[in-house]
């Protein structure tokens, strides 16, 4: 009977360490997502970091993407029949992050500074939005 509950715990360990594994990566795709838009923010219209900066945005799309792989910690909370719908709205977040990334490092490209930087509004209001819809409390 004792080998059955020990059995048990350990089953559920195992799930919360996954569980745990999956929210340990996705904060870290979100720490690097934050930690590069803070960078962003601070080179963008400088010239003489064109290509650091175009190198920059590239591993933020990377980050965006692999977050995509992902499910939120948030996700259990959601009722099952809803689940689907939370995660494909989180996923069309992330895209449009990206293709905010696209239009920033399109501007930087052409040389377009003060555009880019005027660019770096619409992360930050993706970050806003998509924070307050997946982030657990």
């Amino acid at each position: 009977m004792k080998r059955n509950h020990l059995l048990a715990l350990l089953l559920l360990a195992s799930g919360g360490l996954l569980h745990a594994e999956a929210d340990s990566a996705l904060e870290n795709q979100m720490k690097i997502l934050a930690r590069g838009t803070r960078q962003l923010s601070q080179q963008v219209s400088d010239p003489a970091k064109q290509q650091s900066t175009i190198t920059l945005i590239e591993n933020l799309k990377k980050a965006a993407l692999d977050s995509k792989t992902l499910d939120p910690r948030k996700t259990s909370e959601i009722p099952e029949e809803k689940r689907a719908q939370f995660l494909a709205d989180f996923r069309t977040e992330l895209d449009e992050l990206k293709d905010a990334f696209d239009q920033i490092e399109e501007a930087v490209r052409s040389g377009q500074y003060e555009k880019a930087k005027s660019l770096l509004a619409i992360v930050s209001s993706i970050k806003k939005e998509g924070h307050g819809k997946f982030k657990a409390d």
